[in-house]
């Protein structure tokens, strides 16, 4: 069985389509959650938003390489917990423990 170009050109360029909507998506959900625009190591929300769609797998991957805000950051959306291996919030003592 013989591979059609054309079949094959296809392909690649679906599956290089749907990567970039992908990453598009990722982009926009991450610049969303951002809640204060002082987070981002430079320009605002909506410049971003704006980047992303108008540019859009190019807007993505800028967004990306150089207008996340930076890991830790006061601005971005909390995570799940601490870096690894840092202990949780100490609960406090049982009432009566400290007479």
């Amino acid at each position: 069985m013989a591979v059609d170009g054309f079949g094959f050109v296809f392909g690649t360029f679906a599956l290089i389509w749907l990567a970039a909507l992908v990453l598009v998506i990722w982009a926009l959900v991450d610049c969303l959650q951002v809640k204060e625009d002082s987070s981002y190591q430079s320009g605002t929300k909506l410049v971003w938003v704006l980047i992303i769609i108008f540019l859009w797998g190019l807007g993505a991957i800028i967004y990306l390489a150089i207008g996340r805000p930076k890991p830790g950051s006061s601005g971005a959306a909390p995570s799940a917990g601490g870096p690894p291996g840092t202990p949780g919030p100490v609960p406090p003592p049982p009432p009566g423990s400290l007479d």
